[in-house]
């Protein structure tokens, strides 16, 4: 994780998409091992909460949100994820030879890669997680 924070600070695309695919990886050889410990699996709820929520919602975005407004000629961030998603293709061919433009753009779609990652019918493998964690789960906690 301290790795993808360094790499979307310094915005090396090919390095973020590593990361991420590690820490998924790693979350998959989680579920996957039947000997995972409790500490085993609250590394990959960890893992979770990060892929699925700290990292696309707040870190990434923010990187995303302050980036943008550095883009020449001026855009705003709901004008990029609009152009991006909605393939604004006006805007799209406006900035196609921008760098800042089409590096964030690589960016935001490997964060988005991610927030729509779905395996075994849920979020993110969610399900096969939670089904998990309440077998092993001790009693006592909460």
């Amino acid at each position: 994780m301290k790795d993808l924070l360094k790499y979307t600070y310094l915005l090396n695309i090919n390095q973020i998409e590593k990361k991420i695919e590690a820490l998924w990886q790693r979350y998959q050889e989680i579920l996957s091992n039947p000997k995972s410990s409790w500490e085993d699996l609250n590394e990959a709820r960890a893992i979770l909460y990060f892929l699925g929520y700290l990292y696309p919602e707040k870190i990434a975005l923010e990187s995303l949100e302050y980036r943008v407004k550095l883009i020449k000629p001026k855009i705003d961030i709901n004008e990029f994820l609009l152009a991006i998603d909605g393939k604004n293709i006006k805007v799209l061919n406006k900035y196609k030879k921008n760098k800042k433009f089409n590096k964030l753009k690589e960016f935001y779609l490997i964060v988005k890669n991610i927030k729509n990652r779905v395996k075994n019918n849920t979020y993110l493998d969610e399900g096969r997680f939670n089904k998990i964690y309440s077998k092993i789960k001790p009693k006592d906690y909460s």
